[in-house]
């Protein structure tokens, strides 16, 4: 019963995040547009001192303007700038990885060299051994044949003397 409880818990938590990723959402900050004249694209207009403005809005003096301009360009020189930090940290951490997993198996790979020449050098050397000592048993089998022919041959003897006696 628990097994089907925690599945359906897991169920339903995978369900609630999906529909939040894709529920659209409007979040709205700041005084709202009186006029909506910032709803379509904006619009700037230069203003003389002493003129009255056409829509309602923000006026920006040009010290103002310039600043907010410049902002933006430093806020984007300072995104690349920290991307190509950032870019750069990973792909070090990746070299780094890389290099120690490359050092890893160079130093597996020279031992499994190492243990394989050992081994093929043993086996080189049993062999050579066993060619200078076959170890043919074949002139021992015959002798323990004929020996045990007589020895089967003397007990069947004595058996048929002792039954007919």
């Amino acid at each position: 019963m628990a097994g089907k409880n925690k599945a359906f818990v897991k169920t339903i938590a995978v369900l609630l995040s999906v529909l939040l990723v894709y529920v659209p959402t409007v979040a709205y900050a700041g005084q709202q547009d009186p006029d909506n004249s910032l709803a379509i694209n904006g619009r700037v207009t230069v203003m003389g001192l002493g003129q009255k403005t056409p829509y309602a809005g923000i006026l920006f003096d040009i010290r103002a303007a310039t600043k907010l301009k410049l902002d933006t360009e430093f806020a984007q020189k300072r995104f690349e700038l920290e991307l190509k930090l950032q870019k750069s940290l990973l792909s070090s951490e990746f070299q780094l990885k890389l290099g120690n997993l490359q050092a890893r198996y160079d130093g597996l790979k020279g031992t499994h060299d190492s243990l394989l020449k050992i081994k093929n050098e043993e086996i080189s050397r049993l062999q050579e051994l066993v060619k200078k000592n076959p170890n043919s048993y074949s002139h021992w089998w015959f002798i323990g044949g004929i020996v045990a022919g007589c020895l089967l041959s003397l007990g069947v003897f004595y058996a048929a003397t002792q039954i007919k006696d």
